[in-house]
């Protein structure tokens, strides 16, 4: 676990950050750096299911949720869905 939080510190959280900004992003942000850290309380909470083996259909379900009640958006399903794949499979490639 520890290596885990080694690598979830130094390059987990950095990573999906950048793949939520440039593929996900459902505020906008991305061309305003001084934002860049907008998602990461989604990120954190998307890295520890991760770790415990969420499967693409369980991210998107979370993605949704981030985006309707957090962020209070529109849905889009079709977006999320496709981050979750991305996601999912960034994890299984990159993870300790």
């Amino acid at each position: 676990m520890l290596a885990w939080r080694r690598w979830w510190s130094s390059e987990g959280l950095p990573g999906l950050r950048m793949m939520a900004l440039e593929r996900w992003d459902p505020l906008g942000i991305y061309e305003q750096p001084q934002r860049m850290d907008e998602y990461d309380g989604y990120l954190n909470r998307l890295g520890r299911m991760l770790r415990r083996g969420a499967g693409p259909d369980e991210v998107a379900k979370y993605l949704a949720k981030v985006r309707q009640q957090a962020l209070k958006l529109e849905e889009n399903d079709d977006a999320d869905e496709a981050f979750a794949d991305e996601v999912t499979t960034w994890y299984a490639l990159e993870k300790p």
